[in-house]
């Protein structure tokens, strides 16, 4: 898909965004590098309750590496719809948009919301607790490599998944023309990744 495509959704869940202070129910201080917020449609209860299930995901990767980032849990039904607006899969369960520093998350990730969630399992044939995982890591290839670079994102996902470290560069040497299934999936029209 296009990155322009992408940066469009971004851009219109961060122009949804309520301030921090209305969401996360803590006091504005100082700006951490992290801030963790939800998207319209959340009580302060169900906000707090789905960003301890990401941040405790997040938690096993070096995610204070990226700098000042920002993480947005999007209900499903917003998420759904902004994506079909877009022209875009609804199967995507995250987007990541390096110029704003921000990642954006269908909450069916974090909540487990039987009806989106049983899709979602379906589609990427995998249980919820692997698919959160598996998103959080593809779109810090993204984060990390600050770019749509699909082939970059997903060799990023395998260092992490490796606890191996970093790179945002091929090998010298490495055959760029052997892609994952899901890069060759994703070109094919059945893009479950962004």
């Amino acid at each position: 898909m296009k990155l322009k495509a992408y940066l469009g959704v971004a851009v219109f869940f961060v122009t949804a965004l309520p301030s921090q202070a209305e969401i996360t129910g803590e006091p504005q201080r100082s700006l951490p590098a992290r801030h963790f917020v939800c998207d319209k449609g959340y009580t302060l209860k169900q906000c707090d309750e789905e960003l301890v299930v990401l941040k405790k995901a997040l938690a096993k990767y070096p995610i204070p590496e990226l700098g000042e980032w920002t993480w947005v849990l999007v209900r499903s039904e917003y998420w759904r719809l902004t994506l079909l607006t877009q022209t875009l899969n609804p199967g995507i369960p995250a987007l990541t948009d390096p110029a704003a520093r921000a990642t954006f998350f269908d909450d069916a990730l974090v909540t487990g919301t039987p009806g989106r969630m049983s899709e979602l399992m379906t589609l990427w044939h995998m249980g919820r607790e692997s698919l959160l995982d598996f998103a959080i890591r593809h779109e810090l290839g993204h984060a990390f490599c600050n770019g749509a670079n699909e082939m970059d994102a997903e060799r990023v996902a395998r260092l992490l998944e490796q606890k191996k470290p970093i790179s945002c560069k091929a090998k010298v040497g490495a055959n760029l023309h052997q892609q994952p299934q899901a890069i060759a999936s994703a070109r094919d029209g059945i893009s479950r990744h962004h």
